[in-house]
C-alpha cells in the first residue's frame, strides 16, 4: 500500500477559495497635480478601477488632463498586508511540507521568501507587525502608527 499522501490540487479546494474571494482590498485613489479639482466619469472611474484589476503588476497610472496630471493608483485602507500575513502563516502551518513561499522582486525590492521564522510577505514584515499590533493593542495612536510606517518604508 502507498503510504504517500496525495498531493495533486484539490479541484473542490479551488472552487471554495474562488467563492471566498470578497470585494478588492482596495479602492481607487487619484491625486490631481493641478490646483483646480477635476472629476470623471462614472464609466471613467469604473474603467480605471478595471484596468488595475487585470494589471496587478501596474503600481499605478497618469491621467494627461488639461487641468493638470492625476495620478491613479490603489489606495489599500484595510490591512491587507496584515491579512496576507495571516494567510502564510495559515499555509505554512496547515502543510508542514511547505518550507517557505517565494515572493519575487518587484521594482525596488529584490526577491523575499516567507518562512515559519518569517511569515511575512514583506522583507520588513515584522516590523509592520509591532506596529500593527501596537495600534491594536492602544499602545500608539494612528498618528505615531503612521510616522512610525513611514519610518520603516523609508529604510525599506
Amino acid at each position: 500500500m502507498n503510504k504517500t499522501p496525495d498531493r495533486s490540487v484539490n479541484p473542490s479546494a479551488i472552487k471554495r477559495a474562488r467563492q471566498s474571494v470578497q470585494t478588492r482590498p482596495w479602492q481607487l485613489r487619484m491625486q490631481s497635480k493641478g490646483s483646480q479639482p477635476i472629476s470623471f466619469s462614472e464609466q471613467t472611474v469604473s474603467s480605471l478601477t478595471r484596468i488595475l484589476d487585470l494589471l496587478p503588476h501596474l503600481d499605478g497610472l497618469t491621467l494627461k488632463t488639461e487641468m493638470g496630471d492625476v495620478h491613479v493608483s490603489r489606495d489599500f485602507s484595510v490591512d491587507a498586508t496584515g491579512a496576507v500575513d495571516s494567510h502564510i502563516a495559515t499555509i505554512l502551518t496547515a502543510d508542514p511540507d511547505i518550507n517557505g513561499i517565494v515572493f519575487s522582486g518587484s521594482g525596488k525590492r529584490g526577491e523575499h521568501v516567507a518562512s515559519r521564522d518569517d511569515p511575512h510577505y514583506l522583507p520588513a514584515g515584522k516590523e509592520f507587525a509591532i506596529v500593527r499590533d501596537a495600534l491594536k493593542a492602544g499602545l500608539i495612536d494612528s498618528s505615531e502608527a503612521v510616522r512610525r510606517t513611514k519610518a520603516i518604508y523609508k529604510k525599506d
